[in-house]
């Protein structure tokens, strides 16, 4: 059953963690200062994931992911405003050719995972997804093996590194340089704006539950996502929680993500990683080729291949802002493509539920 944590409980399980978290937060510092892709959450993942390699014991309790799991869905639809609402038709046919480049991607990566890294079919799909790394990595939290985190988690982080490193360089070759700046909404912090995030919050949790009731997978991100991305499409609310909200939501993730790879070898790091660089390679290539016949159908090809490129929806939009492309556009693909593979997973977790998975209670 979905709930808050008790006062008490909470504090139990904070000591338990803190020593994760510590490692998390510094982590997250050491991202942004060597500028990675979601720094907060790779670079929580990555340091934690460096003391696997130690003697040194650290755990995290998965009870505290809940709140975490509801500000990262909001996060994620915070991703969308009412411009939406004014262009959404002129994108019919590049919402369709989404969903088959999303189908044909994971087909591809999914078939090299099974055939080449000997995985299962449930662990190479989850390892294929071209996007959508938080609710992957939620969905594994929940319901995976803790033995087969490796096998998704790496792959991915790989992928996210990858397209986020890539992507500039190819954009500087064509289009030349131009500065990267955030990409932020300037929030003004009056009553409203409380009242607006509290409303919020009350309402994804209300709406997880009931998805809880039919029984979909991650209810409290898929719920969170969804209902808020609907608000800020319909300008209902348009508060959006501070970078520091967000940034401490991804080190909780990461540090969870990042404390679960305890007993790693470094053979199997190598492994991962230079098969997540073919997959992506291979990703890359679907996307190119999406835009390339989208040109046909009078989408222009630098803006369609970012917003098809597989890398993480807040990069991919400041790429956009800094090379003056309708980030509208671009987030409300890579919004697409992360609703297609929540929508997808309910039957991927079904399918292989009785092989694969190991569902973790959240209280």
């Amino acid at each position: 059953m979905l709930s808050v944590i008790p006062y008490k409980r909470l504090l139990n399980e904070l000591n338990i963690s803190y020593k994760a978290l510590i490692i998390g937060v510094i982590g997250g510092y050491i991202g942004t200062l060597i500028s990675l892709p979601l720094p907060w959450l790779l670079g929580a993942l990555g340091l934690n994931l460096c003391i696997a390699f130690t003697n040194f014991k650290i755990e995290f309790s998965t009870k505290l992911l809940n709140p975490v799991f509801l500000m990262v869905g909001i996060i994620l639809g915070g991703t969308l405003n009412v411009s939406l609402l004014y262009k959404i038709h002129l994108w019919i046919f590049s919402s369709i050719a989404m969903v088959v480049c999303t189908v044909v991607s994971t087909i591809l990566a999914g078939y090299y995972f099974i055939k080449v890294c000997k995985f299962d079919k449930f662990i190479a799909t989850l390892a294929a997804l071209p996007g959508a790394f938080v609710p992957i990595a939620a969905a594994l939290l929940e319901y995976g093996k803790k033995e087969n985190h490796k096998q998704v988690l790496i792959p991915q982080a790989t992928r996210v590194i990858f397209i986020v490193s890539f992507v500039p360089i190819l954009f500087i070759s064509k289009l030349g340089f131009s500065e990267i700046a955030g990409y932020n909404y300037e929030n003004i912090y009056d009553l409203r704006y409380f009242l607006e995030i509290f409303f919020l919050i009350i309402i994804c949790y209300l709406f997880s539950i009931l998805l809880k009731k039919l029984s979909i997978p991650s209810p409290i991100l898929v719920g969170a996502m969804a209902l808020s991305g609907l608000f800020y499409t319909f300008e209902i609310v348009n508060s959006r929680f501070p970078d520091t909200v967000i940034n401490i939501a991804f080190i909780f993730l990461g540090t969870a993500l990042g404390s679960r790879l305890n007993g790693l070898k470094l053979k199997e790091l190598f492994f991962y990683i230079f098969h997540g660089i073919i997959v992506c390679s291979i990703l890359v290539v679907v996307a190119m080729v999406t835009a390339y016949f989208l040109q046909y159908l009078g989408f222009d090809f630098i803006p369609t291949f970012l917003s098809f490129a597989p890398g993480g929806i807040h990069e991919m939009v400041v790429i956009s802002v800094a090379y003056n492309i309708d980030p509208i556009f671009v987030s409300y693909h890579h919004f697409l493509r992360i609703l297609i593979i929540v929508a997808f997973l309910p039957f991927l977790l079904k399918k292989f539920g009785n092989n694969s998975i190991k569902k973790t209670k959240f209280k």
